[in-house]
């Protein structure tokens, strides 16, 4: 099949693709954004909606013990190693809509053309929406495509807590209906390299680069990985504000900020010394609500500390220095950091033979993309388990986890052309 004949399919079915969207977006608005919390009512709503427009088109459809749901598009050899593509439902509190959500809905739509042109394509083609791949809500990332790839342990749904609800895992995933019974007694993975043949995911950037490069799309280079300490703080005394001097005092605030500071410089020379791809946040700093003051030293302050980058180096030096620089800071200001666990990931390479198909689709239908590296996805969690893995990423402007994410649907459905057409010279190669 010519790729035009499949991007028309596909053009043409991207009212259907908006509708999804739109009914997203009313049945889990929240205010001025959405919520769909992992493993919550508002996140069944995204897998039944997905559910339900895959039997519409007449898919085969089918859900695993972590929940996720799959509609596959039989192919001429059931036996044969699927091609999978999707993403995630769950969003973060008050984020946007298509965040994740437009990755699944990309699958279907990819499907739904398929469906309407008669396809019967060599292999099995899937469409999979993930659960809990955002990490706000239990602590890790990745929890539906991990529990499906045999890389969380099933015992760990008891361990892991929702941090607004303090309920465990497995109590939310047992008020939606779910065995948790089969995932404690060690379910065999419903993903593996031997049943999947490759993973595609589409994405929205959730950055400017595109935006500012004037292009509707990027194919990925490799995913980030990240250095964590999410439950970091830094331990002094409070004190009077106007009757401690400078050198009595054990500032937990001034401290943290100087660490602060001093990891800013440090990433800043990362850059200088050719590291453009690496990034530093502190997303939490705060102090005790129920002991700070105005008038008083702090005593304590909690925090964050978040680098990304496509070099392990880089990470374990990030790691390293943080290190290094809590026990100076620590020295000279008389206070004492407490870090806590260190989690994250090493970078993931995208699997070249499958940059070449998107590549090459992007190449004939005259759609423009861009190479860059991209942040964490499920993607990585597939690659990992062995599965080869490729990203197309679509231009949003205004960002990500806020509500003002604005992909327009012409882009998503440039994006879904790329990867559509991939999808079906690796299924029929």
């Amino acid at each position: 099949m010519d790729k035009r004949d499949l991007a028309a399919a596909i053009e043409k079915r991207l009212p259907f693709a908006e509708q999804l969207f739109d009914a997203l977006e009313r049945r889990t608005k929240d205010g001025e954004g959405v919520t769909r919390a992992a493993y919550s009512p508002e996140d069944q709503l995204g897998i039944e909606l997905i559910a339900a427009a895959a039997h519409d088109l007449g898919l085969d459809v089918e859900h695993d013990f972590a929940g996720n749901v799959y509609a596959t598009l039989p192919g001429a050899d059931r036996n044969a190693p699927a091609v999978l593509s999707g993403s995630h439902l769950d969003s973060v509190p008050k984020g946007g809509n298509y965040d994740g959500a437009a990755g699944a809905v990309a699958a279907l739509t990819v499907l739904a053309a398929l469906v309407d042109l008669g396809v019967t394509p060599a292999r099995d083609i899937r469409c999979v929406g993930l659960r809990g791949e955002e990490s706000v809500w239990y602590g890790i990332a990745y929890i539906g495509s991990r529990l499906a790839t045999g890389s969380l342990d099933g015992a760990e749904i008891d361990r892991l807590v929702r941090g607004d609800t303090g309920m465990s895992l497995a109590d939310h995933m047992a008020a939606l209906g779910m065995d948790t019974a089969a995932l404690r007694s060690g379910t065999a993975p419903s993903v593996t390299a031997a049943n999947t043949a490759a993973f595609l995911e589409l994405h929205i950037e959730q950055g400017p680069i595109l935006i500012d490069r004037a292009k509707p799309v990027a194919i990925p280079t490799v995913i980030r990985g990240n250095m964590r300490f999410p439950y970091a703080r830094c331990l002094g005394a409070y004190a009077h504000s106007a009757a401690v001097p400078r050198e009595n005092r054990q500032d937990a605030v001034l401290a943290t900020v100087e660490l602060v500071r001093a990891l800013d410089d440090f990433w800043q020379d990362l850059e200088a010394e050719g590291n453009p791809d690496t990034v530093f946040t502190v997303g939490k700093l705060f102090t005790d609500a129920e002991e700070h003051a105005m008038t008083k030293v702090p005593g304590e302050c909690r925090f964050t500390i978040n680098f990304g980058g496509t070099s392990k180096d880089v990470l374990d030096r990030a790691r390293a220095r943080t290190e290094t620089l809590v026990a100076e800071i620590g020295a000279r200001r008389n206070v004492r950091f407490e870090l806590g666990e260190c989690v994250g990931s090493d970078p993931t390479p995208i699997d070249d033979g499958l940059r070449s198909h998107l590549h090459q689709t992007a190449t004939a239908l005259d759609i423009p993309a861009h190479d860059m590296p991209t942040v964490g996805h499920d993607a990585s969690i597939f690659a990992r388990a062995g599965i080869p893995a490729a990203m197309v990423l679509v231009r949003n402007q205004h960002g990500s986890h806020n509500a003002d994410e604005a992909m327009e649907m012409d882009d998503f459905g440039l994006g879904v052309q790329v990867m559509g057409g991939a999808m079906l010279d690796i299924a029929n190669r």
